[in-house]
């Protein structure tokens, strides 16, 4: 398994009911405000994941497993209106891992992405030039 870092993009926006100190963290939709945007067809921000319709169509052309689609509201800040006021942003979708021990994408203690061998060569076709990939032996251990 392989341990995707992708770009940060931007950050929650107002109207994301986000609290650290509950489970779940995010209660309703989440909402995520570009701050700039690369060119890359997945970004993070806080343990969140945000996939373009083309990555997530060709995800499911390869039958990657332990994953599903959720709904993001996606808005520009006003710094990047101003800074890149022509930028048009593709459609997102919100990356839900789900995957258990023996599917291509799983969440390791709760925040870190991984994913398979399967699951990387389909990334890889898609625009990630903004993303570390390390080996999943290179996660930091969980803090006590």
């Amino acid at each position: 398994m392989y341990w995707i870092k992708p770009e940060v993009a931007g950050g929650l926006a107002e109207g994301s009911d986000y609290d650290v100190t509950r489970d779940p963290q995010l209660v309703g939709p989440l909402h995520y405000e570009f701050a700039d945007w690369l060119g890359d067809d997945i970004v993070t921000t806080a343990g969140f994941w945000l996939v373009t319709d083309r990555l997530a169509a060709a995800l499911r052309a390869g039958d990657v497993t332990g994953w599903d689609l959720g709904v993001v509201h996606v808005s520009r800040s006003e710094e990047l209106v101003l800074r890149k006021p022509d930028l048009e942003l593709p459609h997102w979708n919100r990356l839900l891992p789900h995957g258990v021990a023996g599917d291509d994408i799983v969440l390791v203690h709760r925040v870190y992405l991984c994913v398979s061998e399967r699951a990387l060569s389909v990334l890889r076709s898609f625009n990630l030039a903004n993303a570390r990939m390390r080996d999943e032996s290179e996660i930091p251990p969980p803090i006590r």
